[in-house]
């Protein structure tokens, strides 16, 4: 079993039923995986700003925690506004961030790969918790981890940055 689909076994086993996003070429892997799942539904919206702002009306409606799923580059840049008002309103909110492959980001320069950059770096001063993904902690602790930090009060947003050669590597 690979990452991505860890992760949408996750969210099946968590009751996380909706994901709000854009499909992107560095959260591909983990669309799929979902998609093949089959519990979560994946929504599709015109831009990564309306994803998140979409995953903290869907929470503030319904009382159930989603996801919003981006890719790297002007995927995970657009979704900030939404971020800072989730942060802002103390709405817990689950965001994964797709990114270039992880061998990249141990290159000293401002952009990795195509469209990679620091989106954790970027987002931490705007969320509860921010984190890119490692293979030393298993996937499942490091997701509990991000959902206990979202729902903790106060509550706000918190990201998990995934590179794309993660996603696909096995669990």
């Amino acid at each position: 079993m690979i990452v991505a689909d860890k992760i949408a076994e996750w969210l099946e086993q968590k009751a996380i039923t909706h994901s709000f996003g854009i499909i992107g070429g560095g959260n591909v892997v983990l669309w799929d995986a979902i998609n093949r799942r089959g519990y979560t539904k994946l929504v599709c919206v015109h831009h990564e700003q309306a994803a998140a702002m979409a995953a903290a009306y869907y929470y503030r409606t319904s009382g159930r925690l989603s996801l919003c799923l981006v890719t790297t580059g002007a995927g995970s840049s657009n979704v900030i506004t939404g971020v800072l008002a989730a942060y802002m309103d103390r709405v817990p909110l689950l965001v994964i961030s797709g990114n270039e492959a992880s061998y990249h980001m141990e290159k000293k320069t401002r952009v990795w790969g195509v469209q990679g950059y620091g989106s954790v770096e970027v987002a931490d001063g705007i969320t509860k918790w921010s984190m890119r993904m490692g293979m030393e902690f298993p996937v499942s602790a490091q997701l509990s981890a991000m959902r206990r930090i979202a729902m903790e009060p106060p509550f706000g947003p918190v990201w998990f940055d995934i590179p794309k050669d993660i996603q696909g590597a096995m669990a």
